[in-house]
């Protein structure tokens, strides 16, 4: 991808604004904090649509082109939540504390220490607000969700959620091999490839 484009990040996250730069590096990466300090509301009915209003909220303040995603978490078992309020589960300002207490009650109610889960990530870049083909991407990682917490890496419930085939967690693995299998690394890649043919 050529390392002279300039993304701007459509998010106030800052443990996902340092995954897109991880993945994207060297491509330069600029925090959505730095071009406006707004928090766009995510009130539509699924993550695609969540992804464009993100980033068409902060690309009325940017010529560059703007990457926004909407993530989150899916429990089957659970009516698939904490899902589209994966950051807010516990409550409109949750921390990512209160957020995986209540995932853990819920799994804890349901009568087992562990249920089978998903991570999606619905990527979205567009060249201005009144783009009329912004670029979609999607990404999926399989797993489960446990009560028993492990590591300290990463964010949100990565501690919790062990991908098919390790007994370790998101938060305890290394970037590298967590950039290969989460929902956002598998995302990011079909972009890069896609930009790379553009």
């Amino acid at each position: 991808m050529d390392q002279d484009k300039i993304f701007v990040i459509a998010s106030n996250n800052k443990g996902k604004v340092a995954e897109f730069k991880n993945l994207l590096d060297p491509v330069k990466i600029i925090p959505q904090s730095e071009i406006r300090d707004i928090e766009v509301e995510e009130t539509a009915t699924t993550f695609v649509e969540n992804a464009l209003l993100k980033a068409k909220g902060i690309s009325k303040f940017t010529d560059h082109m703007v990457i926004a995603d909407d993530s989150g978490l899916l429990v089957p078992e659970l009516n698939y939540e904490p899902g589209l309020r994966s950051a807010r589960y516990a409550s409109k300002k949750a921390t990512d504390s209160a957020n995986k207490k209540k995932l853990k009650e819920k799994i804890i109610e349901y009568g087992v220490d562990s249920l089978p889960a998903y991570f999606v990530c619905l990527l979205v870049i567009i060249k201005s607000t009144n783009d009329p083909m912004p670029l979609i991407f999607e990404g999926r990682a399989y797993g489960s969700v446990k009560i028993q917490s492990k590591g300290d890496n990463g964010f949100g419930y990565d501690d919790m959620f062990y991908p098919t085939g390790l007994d370790e967690s998101f938060a305890s693995i290394d970037n590298k091999l967590k950039a290969q299998l989460s929902h956002r690394g598998k995302a990011i890649k079909k972009m890069i490839d896609a930009l790379k043919e553009a």
